[in-house]
């Protein structure tokens, strides 16, 4: 009788944890290869104050606990308008929008807003688009590699979503 208890204790409770809910999230939102999105054509506002625009998504990252996303590119640049159309795949927003606060800072032709990444400790910038994951505290994440969307259209949108997933679950120490 006795290990029939047993028996139905262990039962019960190996139901019980499959029925509840995993804590937290299992891994990077899966982005279906039929994913439809397009080139944004003017991703980036030439007349942004670009400083002005990170130091209010500083602002919000620390309120609200998350990541600073710095995107910069030209409205010039194919895969700067790629990027920008990924960043609207539903799966890839609501990730961005979950743990990220996000300027699109416009550089021109390498001849607008280049004091942004000199702030962040680049000396310059080695193609665009280049994104920058910063802590609240100003700490540049992804400091090796913060061209590593140069080729977006030849990218698929799932690599795109495991790098901010990526960034966004990294400890911030």
């Amino acid at each position: 009788m006795r290990a029939m208890l047993i028996a139905l204790s262990l039962a019960a409770g190996l139901t019980a944890c499959a029925d509840s809910e995993p804590e937290g999230p299992e891994g990077p939102p899966i982005i279906s290869e039929n994913a439809v999105y397009s080139a944004d054509p003017q991703p980036y506002d030439p007349a942004l104050d670009a400083q002005a625009a990170i130091d209010r998504a500083f602002a919000q990252a620390r309120g609200e606990n998350k990541r600073v996303l710095i995107k910069m590119g030209g409205n010039w640049c194919p895969d700067c308008r790629i990027l920008a159309g990924m960043m609207e795949i539903p799966e890839i927003a609501d990730l961005i929008a979950e743990n990220y606060a996000v300027v699109k800072v416009d550089v021109g032709r390498y001849d607008r807003n280049m004091d942004v990444p000199q702030r962040f400790g680049m000396e310059e910038l080695e193609g665009v688009p280049t994104l920058l994951i910063v802590t609240p505290e100003g700490r540049v994440l992804n400091a090796a590699e913060p061209s590593i969307f140069r080729n977006a259209r030849e990218r698929d949108p799932q690599d795109f979503a495991n790098y901010l997933y990526r960034y966004a679950e990294m400890p911030a120490s």
